[in-house]
């Protein structure tokens, strides 16, 4: 099946001041098909909001050292500021952590749909037209009274009200990819399941190709059927990942051992001793063997290719668990 998202040899660097930089991805080679539901998962600080910005150029233009970035047939990186705007949101829609950071304060949840409407679809629908759409995403996006929500101001609207709004923004313009970035950060548990639900949803009706950036494997495995677990900046394993015992990564391990286990009547909670390396230096061999309780001595000298979709030399046996 054809790439709807091709991404080839990627490397982002941030310049922190004269002479340092901050490796933010490393060398990522990521293809998506058409309809595809994926998830980019891990810690924070490993790259993963960073690679979705980069799909869509919201990275500065000097910090993107190498690669290639191909969405529905347009080179980003080499595109015009006009094939840009066009791209964005027409083929690729993005929905951001925070939404109350997203929404203007200024505007109408009415004036800020009619605003990506306005943008991408022409000839311009009349006021009449727009108001029906507006209305119609509300109502997909989740909302009882369109109506009260149109007339709105950001700060009126609860955080779960405000996503739903920032969905129905993404989808104003039938965009064929459907970015979530952390999604339900800023929101409760409850809210949270709720949201996710409506993304499975949505999807599956405006056929969507979606991307979840996430660093909570509950939510990856609950939404996507293909997982790839993001470790210092590049991919150390992808593919269909529903449990432990699917995982051969012994990051994606460490993930799913410090989910909390509703039905135990321990008190205590696992966490992955160590933290991610300073992405600000060079790394010789594996960068999670620092934190790694399989790592041998090649692991400190060699850095890992991907193999059999794991970057790892000594990796789990699928479907064994450990």
């Amino acid at each position: 099946m054809t790439a709807i998202i091709s991404v080839k040899n990627l490397s982002v660097d941030y310049t922190l001041g004269p002479g340092e930089k901050l490796h933010a991805l490393r060398t990522v080679d990521l293809d998506v098909s058409l309809g595809e539901s994926v998830a980019i998962v891990g810690e924070s600080g490993c790259g993963k909001s960073t690679f979705a910005y980069s799909l869509v150029k919201l990275v500065a233009n000097n910090s993107v050292t190498a690669g290639d970035i191909t969405v529905n047939g347009l080179s980003v990186l080499n595109a015009s500021r006009e094939e840009l705007q066009n791209m964005r949101g027409a083929v690729a829609a993005m929905i951001f952590q925070d939404p109350a950071a997203s929404l203007n304060p200024l505007f109408s949840v009415r004036e800020q749909i009619f605003e990506g409407i306005l943008a991408h679809i022409k000839p311009a629908p009349d006021r009449g037209s727009m108001e029906a759409s507006a209305s119609d995403l509300l109502e997909d996006s989740g909302f009882d009274e369109p109506g009260r929500i149109l007339n709105s101001y950001p700060h009126q609207l609860s955080g779960g009200e405000q996503q739903r709004v920032m969905i129905a923004i993404a989808l104003s313009c039938s965009p064929k990819i459907l970015i979530a970035d952390e999604p339900t950060t800023a929101l409760d548990v409850t809210v949270q399941a709720q949201i996710m639900e409506l993304l499975a949803k949505l999807k599956k009706e405006h056929g969507l190709t979606l991307l979840l950036i996430t660093h909570d494997l509950n939510l990856a495995v609950a939404l996507c059927r293909r997982v790839v677990v993001m470790y210092a900046g590049e991919i150390v394993e992808d593919g269909p990942i529903g449990s432990i015992r699917d995982a051969a990564h012994p990051y994606t391990h460490a993930l799913f051992d410090i989910i909390p286990d509703i039905n135990s009547a321990s008190r205590e909670f696992n966490v992955i001793k160590g933290s991610v390396p300073d992405l600000r230096l060079s790394v010789t061999g594996c960068a999670f063997e620092p934190r790694c309780a399989r790592a041998r001595e090649k692991c400190k000298k060699t850095h890992p290719d991907m193999m059999d979709g794991a970057r790892c030399f000594f990796p789990y046996e699928k479907g064994k668990g450990g």
